[in-house]
């Protein structure tokens, strides 16, 4: 008879996501029994099995999103600017590309964490990857040691005495820039430190794009830290970048090793695509993410193939109407 909700960072559990309970839906747990998955429950006119963790009284305070040091990284404590390392269900196929154990990443994408997946920047390198944060069951993240949340006042100009990884931050005194950050009220992410920290590498979700901005160079501040709501509107005008982006236009977390793809509408017909394994309706595995014009190395019925990355999106992914790109047998 107790009416529950899912419980927090349950929303992207693979399981959970074929069932009856969703955010804001309410189900009545009809019978209890033994078992992994004891607690049966009516929602929506369907009938699903629950593990008791997976869910709580409707109105009952839940436990604060975690946080701390070590935590895995989920639905419940993803966002924009968090401190990440290397989690227990780090793909093996990864290898170093997070500058080994232990280095330490910048969380600067969160629109897909509804399926499951972030978007990381691992200075000192550039390059942006998305990780499973319930994907499939996985969690390949979680937070960073010694992580605590910025406290620094909104408005306090970004220094080279007080610039971290993962700070929120706005265009502030010293801003020369134009509109390169998305407009005023845009909300940046610091994601790698240079030139003794003098400059700072900020990522602008609205844009989704990255520039360098001054935080003393020559006795200038281009930035000031962001207000308290900073992390929502980041995430509102990165979810309406992605929507407004052209296909064509790579996005900053491109397709990765372990992503499950289709190729991409139009492809079906093109010649060179017809010889390799992907069809209509047959799903591959990026198993290897190369450098060159067909970096991703797809396996698909037990074939390998190269493919360009416009030709391939994840499964499930809304596709574009035309695709521009080839891919080619390896």
């Amino acid at each position: 008879g107790d009416r529950v909700i899912l419980a927090r960072g349950y929303e992207s559990d693979d399981v959970v996501k074929l069932g009856p309970l969703k955010v804001g839906v309410v189900g009545e747990v009809v019978e209890v029994l033994d078992g992994p998955e004891p607690l049966k429950v009516l929602a929506n006119g369907e009938l699903w099995h629950y593990e008791r963790g997976a869910l709580v009284r409707e109105g009952q305070e839940q436990e604060p999103i975690s946080l701390h040091p070590g935590a895995r990284v989920d639905a419940s404590n993803a966002r924009l600017g968090l401190l990440v390392v290397r989690g227990k269900d780090w793909r093996p196929g990864r290898g170093d590309q997070d500058g080994g154990a232990g280095n330490v990443g910048v969380v600067m994408d969160v629109d897909d964490i509804p399926e499951g997946l972030v978007g990381v920047q691992w200075p000192p390198s550039s390059a942006a990857r998305r990780y499973s944060a319930g994907d499939d069951g996985q969690y390949e993240l979680q937070i960073a040691p010694g992580y605590m949340e910025p406290t620094l006042p909104p408005g306090t100009l970004v220094s080279a005495t007080n610039a971290k990884l993962g700070l929120l931050v706005e265009r502030g005194r010293d801003w020369h820039r134009g509109n390169d950050d998305g407009g005023p009220g845009s909300v940046g992410v610091i994601v790698s430190l240079v030139d003794d920290r003098l400059v700072v590498n900020v990522f602008w979700p609205s844009v989704r794009t990255e520039a360098d901005h001054r935080v003393g160079m020559h006795g200038k501040y281009d930035l000031q830290v962001a207000s308290p709501d900073a992390s929502q509107r980041a995430k509102a005008a990165s979810s309406l970048a992605s929507a407004q982006v052209q296909h064509k236009t790579p996005r900053a977390c491109p397709l990765d090793v372990g992503d499950r793809v289709i190729l991409a509408h139009g492809y079906e017909s093109d010649e060179a695509v017809k010889l390799g394994p992907l069809k209509e309706g047959v799903v591959g595995e990026v198993v290897e993410v190369l450098d060159g014009p067909q970096p991703l190395k797809v396996l698909a019925n037990g074939e390998l193939w190269h493919y360009e990355r416009g030709a391939l999106v994840r499964e499930g992914q809304e596709q574009p109407r035309e695709a521009e790109y080839k891919g080619s047998p390896g």
